[in-house]
């Protein structure tokens, strides 16, 4: 949980003293990025744990929907992505001796826990190629990393090409890690608009994902997927 974001924390951090951009640019971007490990890859490997111990149609079978259940769920990996995101960016200020906002810490962690929430509904999404019986990793993995990109987390959305900062004006933790950014430099007031965007694209992730798990299980109780490794 700390050993990789440690790792890739000291990458994007020693790129910032070459790279384009200064470090605190890249560490407060990648810290907020690596929630998404959590959010994606987790929320997708509870589905997958629940067929691999032989109880995923027990569950299906229960009166409460799966979706729900599923989503609280992803809620929950998303208390672990705040914790990465946390810890991330705390030993950024640490080995990197960055000058932040500490009386804005408060913001930027309401920022994260918006953030993450939004993230669980994308993983959400995506977990829904889980129940399918189908390996999630290779999409898993491309989103993951697409997130470096156009989410504004080691490139500003201005200097990309006008599709993909469309793009990431519509995905998920673009507007989170803004607000971040700005509770870190002391800019409270422009935070509650950023988290209010977060939350409208988070709360359409979520409900897309709601929908779109449910017919999944329709599907898979259909094909016989339920158990298929």
């Amino acid at each position: 949980m700390f050993v990789e974001p440690g790792v890739q924390l000291l990458f994007f951090g020693l790129l910032g003293t070459f790279g384009p951009y200064d470090t605190e640019f890249y560490v407060v971007g990648n810290a907020v990025r690596l929630m998404a490990t959590s959010a994606l890859f987790g929320t997708a490997s509870v589905i997958v744990a629940e067929r691999s111990q032989g109880t995923l149609t027990a569950l299906l079978a229960t009166p409460t929907p799966a979706a729900e259940t599923f989503y609280g769920r992803a809620l929950l990996q998303g208390v672990s992505g705040i914790l990465t995101g946390v810890f991330t960016l705390g030993l950024g200020v640490v080995v990197f001796d960055l000058d932040l906002s500490y009386d804005a810490w408060g913001w930027a962690l309401l920022a994260m826990i918006v953030t993450a929430v939004s993230l669980s509904g994308l993983g959400l999404l995506l977990a829904n190629i889980s129940l399918l019986g189908t390996d999630p990793n290779l999409v898993l993995n491309i989103v993951f990393y697409s997130l470096m990109v156009i989410t504004g987390a080691n490139f500003p959305l201005s200097d990309l090409p006008a599709p993909l900062a469309m793009l990431g004006e519509i995905t998920p933790m673009t507007h989170g890690l803004e607000a971040v950014r700005r509770a870190l430099d002391g800019d409270s007031a422009g935070v509650l608009p950023l988290l209010g965007q977060e939350l409208a694209v988070g709360a359409f992730f979520g409900l897309v994902a709601v929908v779109a798990l449910r017919r999944a299980e329709i599907r898979a109780r259909r094909t016989g997927t339920l158990e298929l490794m």
